[in-house]
């Protein structure tokens, strides 16, 4: 604690009087800071002052803020903001009659760093084989995946507790599902209080898309079923409607790209949307469009997935699709890659970006190559703004989900070959469109098998939920990650 006398120093006040000194305290808390979260400062000054000026070091923090408790609250975001490593905090305090008072305190920030564990990974060996897709709820994660029964593989919905990384209760088994893999299956989201999870289920030769709501701790509720030869990859929430990404089956390995909005409390199909190629250009039908990916950005439904177009060399390729509608379902614009910089991508998530737009990720690739993670920037407008990809020359990669985190990092989770003959999950943080990874992680299971991080789900502060699926032995295991930002 210091203090000082007068405006610049000693002497009298503006009315000749001689001016008191100002003592002045710092308090932190808490300190040492080990955590993500908020450090409060508050500040006391040994008589009234009119405001009061607050610095980490030289870096102000905020200047003439009226004397309030906490006078600032300082968001530690990672172990790069504000910094791991000591700090001083200092507070210069000014009173009506020129007087001024300084004080400061230390505080010293030790985050653990970015990618790390925040709890030990849940890794559940049985008959749930995989998870696929992650919502966050509350303190926690709702998942959806894969449970394997002597009849097949059927969907399953696991609560897990954001403290402990443990389930909360059992798992709830919904249903037989039809495809697996690849970043496909079981999709989980949450609106309010509510959980819904929708997957592709047999129906005689064909297939088409469930959905169900998941009560945890209850029995298994009414699954509501779709059109003969639909599928769903992705599902979101507005407000008391469902919105299904997916597609419906046209021929052998072709699609039309399909968007539903169901209601929420009986499952009926409130409205439907459609994507293909113009008959006029694909007479026959015979172009693929599936949707990968659905997310709710501000007041729109943003779909991405691919498309099957003719390039300027007149071969065919996929290409990424960016479909935006209103949250009703009216459509509002399309965007098709122009394959700038690869012949073919496509787009396997969509997440909303904090400052207005969206990004997604999936994969690009020269025709018959291997494929990289690309990602993509779009604003507010749906116009593509920037884009990167991940340099993995010799090994095929792939994001299946995105997320921002709170300091505005894209975390991708996906899979990357590696070795060669094995598929190992991939999660990793980008500070935009350029620079290195701020950080990584790389799941290899112990044993042979595709490893794979299907979907994530980033908490307000910037703890990264991943679940996957990966080999142990001959069998595969689902897992849970939370990670620090």
């Amino acid at each position: 604690m210091t203090t000082t006398w007068g405006g610049t120093g000693e002497g009298p006040g503006s009315g000749g009087e001689e001016v008191l000194p100002i003592e002045v305290e710092v308090f932190v808390s808490p300190s040492p800071a080990l955590a993500v979260g908020e450090v409060q400062i508050s500040v006391s000054t040994s008589r009234p002052v009119t405001s009061i000026d607050l610095y980490d070091g030289d870096v102000p923090l905020v200047l003439a803020a009226a004397p309030t408790a906490p006078l600032h609250v300082l968001e530690v975001t990672s172990e790069a903001a504000p910094g791991d490593g000591p700090h001083t905090i200092r507070a210069v305090a000014h009173a009506a009659d020129g007087g001024v008072g300084e004080g400061e305190a230390p505080l010293m920030i030790d985050v653990q760093p970015g990618g790390s564990d925040a709890w030990t990974p849940f890794v559940q060996a049985g008959p749930i084989s995989g998870f696929t897709s992650a919502a966050l709820r509350k303190h926690g994660i709702d998942t959806a995946g894969f449970f394997e029964t002597n009849q097949g593989i059927e969907a399953v919905a696991v609560r897990i507790d954001g403290t402990t990384g443990l389930p909360q209760g059992g798992p709830i088994v919904l249903g037989p599902v039809a495809a697996s893999g690849g970043g496909r299956g079981p999709a989980v989201a949450v609106g309010g209080d509510a959980t819904f999870v929708a997957w592709t289920q047999p129906s005689g030769p064909t297939t088409r898309w469930a959905v169900s709501r998941v009560v945890f701790g209850e029995p298994k509720g009414p699954v509501w079923s779709g059109p003969a030869k639909t599928s769903v990859h992705a599902l979101a929430v507005v407000g008391d409607t469902l919105v299904l990404a997916g597609s419906l089956t046209t021929g052998a390995g072709t699609h039309d790209l399909r968007v539903w909005w169901v209601a929420a409390d009986t499952g009926e199909i409130v409205a439907s949307r459609s994507f293909a190629m113009a008959a006029v250009e694909d007479p026959q039908n015979l172009r693929d469009e599936v949707a990968r990916g659905v997310a709710i950005v501000g007041d729109e439904v943003v779909v991405v997935g691919e498309r099957e177009i003719k390039s300027l060399a007149q071969a065919f390729v996929q290409r990424t699709v960016v479909l935006r509608h209103t949250l009703d379902g009216e459509p509002l614009a399309e965007w098709t890659s122009p394959g700038e910089q690869l012949d073919e991508d496509g787009a396997m998530a969509v997440a909303p970006l904090g400052a207005g737009g969206f990004v997604t990720v999936g994969w690009a690739r020269d025709k018959g190559s291997i494929r990289q993670v690309m990602t993509r920037w779009f604003s507010a407008e749906g116009e593509m703004v920037a884009m990167r990809i991940e340099p993995t020359p010799a090994n095929d990669a792939v994001g299946f989900a995105v997320g921002e985190d709170r300091e505005g990092k894209i975390v991708i989770a996906g899979a990357v070959q590696q070795p060669k003959t094995d598929a190992n999950a991939w999660i990793f943080a980008v500070p935009g469109a350029v620079g290195a990874p701020t950080w990584q992680v790389i799941r290899n299971g112990p044993g042979q098998g595709p490893d794979e991080a299907a979907g994530l789900a980033v908490d307000p502060w910037g703890h990264t939920y991943v679940v996957g699926s990966e080999f142990a032995a001959l069998q595969p295991r689902a897992f849970a990650l939370r990670l620090y930002p």
